[in-house]
């Protein structure tokens, strides 16, 4: 194995560590080297938190939708899954990291998404920085915050403020593929991989309201999950 790289993936939500980068991060564990995540933003505009209040029966668990969070309230609940998720995914407990800089949720500039990169990468020998992060979108709508963290991650590697950079294409807009300047590489993982990763995303299915934890990831998207569960992947930039 080449030299330990530190590598720091920067989710702009909580389930973005897994449903795009957690092929990556399972193959980077794996080989050895020093894996953080640094989750960009709050979370708190997803559609989930009206979901679980609507007081409705949900076909997912058979739980009803009688909780009424906070903004606050639900952002760590979304959280907590976060954290359930890295660590089932084997990502040291403190390297599981929220930024103390984050934004809100659909309010993430790349002003504010760069100083969140260099938060978290100061001390480190930016030789042997990797950050990993999605690329920029532009032949369909990309989400503002994604956006924003695309191109912070850029900016701050062209000026030099770390030693690579990896950018991901988002596994829901593969269909616009061929409308990018670049091809994509499928990263697929080993049998004990996909193991960690199925357990991973049932953080984001797990219903048990008295530990604070609401399924936030399935009732968000769940057919995303399902689609993960049958071939976890992630795909990797070539240009």
């Amino acid at each position: 194995m080449d030299q330990k790289r530190f590598v720091f993936y920067f989710p702009p939500h909580q389930d973005d560590e897994l449903c795009n980068f957690g092929a990556a991060i399972l193959r980077d564990l794996d080989a050895g080297h020093e894996v953080f995540s640094v989750l960009c933003t709050d979370g708190g505009a997803s559609s989930a938190r009206t979901c679980i209040g609507n007081g409705e029966t949900c076909r997912l668990h058979g739980g009803t939708h009688d909780y009424r969070l906070t903004r606050e309230e639900f952002s760590a609940a979304r959280d907590r899954e976060y954290h359930a998720c890295c660590a089932a995914m084997g990502i040291r407990q403190e390297n599981i990291r929220i930024s103390p800089l984050r934004g809100r949720d659909a309010e993430l500039t790349q002003a504010q998404a760069e100083r969140i990169i260099l938060d978290a990468i100061a001390g480190f020998p930016p030789d042997r920085i990797a950050v990993k992060a999605f690329v920029p979108i532009t032949a369909c709508r990309q989400n503002p915050d994604h956006a924003a963290v695309a191109r912070a991650a850029q900016a701050l590697f062209d000026a030099g403020a770390f030693g690579g950079l990896t950018q991901f294409y988002e596994a829901i807009y593969l269909d616009a593929a061929d409308g990018e300047p670049y091809s994509l590489e499928k990263l697929t993982l080993n049998e004990s991989q996909r193991e960690r990763f199925i357990a991973a995303s049932r953080c984001y299915g797990l219903w048990a309201p008295e530990r604070g934890f609401f399924a936030f990831g399935y009732h968000s998207v769940k057919d995303e999950f399902d689609l993960l569960a049958a071939d976890p992947a992630g795909y990797v930039c070539k240009f």
